[in-house]
């Protein structure tokens, strides 16, 4: 997982896309103070280390992830369980990367989120989307669901946010995975490997992947103007009210 997020056009263009709604809803970066639930390896936040001058925490559940993620970054790091976190109006920004389909409580995170901000925080996140693409990819990743948008809002609300952006992104790739996935399950293609081999989805192909990040970065530069309604993941900016 280490060198996908190093080198993988999804991973690399996730991360230009999370900074760019940062700025564009976060009136300064540099007095504000972010956690990141679900740090795992740490490439975010060595990410926002380097462009930002935001005040970063980390925390995971796994042990193993705070051990790597200590190799990418100097920021305070906590061994947590979402679903009971031990912050309370502590954070100008919680931040959950494709985690939140993991949990099976999601409803419970969310309530832990908005306790762990200060007054006006904003929560950032992304998870997939369109449950129609249901894969043994996700058997693989262990995600407990794939997100409407409409689901994923009314969540939101009933937690205390108010959603100030909701936007589809990768949208470029949906045609491709969607067929994929389709001729998969007509396949019939066994569940997914639990080894600790990584998945095709996710290995990286230097023609295919430059290929991919040219496109989803032109559609990165059109997120700045608009929302895109579909895509294979779903970026989600709300308030704290």
């Amino acid at each position: 997982m280490q060198q996908a997020e190093e080198k993988h056009f999804w991973f690399i263009v996730r991360r230009e896309i999370i900074l760019d709604a940062l700025k564009r809803h976060v009136s300064s970066l540099s007095d504000k103070t972010l956690l990141e639930i679900g740090c795992g390896n740490g490439n975010i936040l060595r990410y926002l280390r380097s462009r930002t001058r935001l005040s970063l925490a980390g925390g995971d559940f796994f042990l193993e992830g705070l051990e790597f993620c200590r190799l990418q970054t100097d920021a305070p790091l906590y061994q947590i369980d979402a679903t009971r976190l031990p912050f309370r109006n502590s954070f100008n920004i919680v931040a959950l990367f494709d985690v939140l389909e993991h949990i099976e409580d999601d409803e419970r995170v969310l309530e832990e989120c908005h306790k762990a901000l200060r007054s006006s925080g904003r929560l950032v996140l992304t998870v997939p989307t369109c449950p129609a693409l249901w894969s043994s990819f996700d058997v693989f990743a262990h995600h407990k669901r794939r997100y409407t948008g409409r689901a994923l809002r009314k969540k939101l609300m009933a937690a205390g946010f108010k959603v100030e952006r909701a936007s589809h992104f990768m949208s470029a790739l949906f045609p491709l995975v969607y067929s994929l996935r389709l001729l998969q399950d007509r396949l019939g293609r066994p569940p997914a490997d639990t080894s600790d081999e990584l998945p095709s989805d996710l290995r990286v192909v230097p023609v295919l992947n430059s290929l991919g990040l040219g496109m989803l970065r032109l559609e990165r530069l059109l997120m700045r103007y608009m929302d895109l309604p579909f895509g294979t993941s779903l970026l989600v900016m709300a308030r704290k009210v």
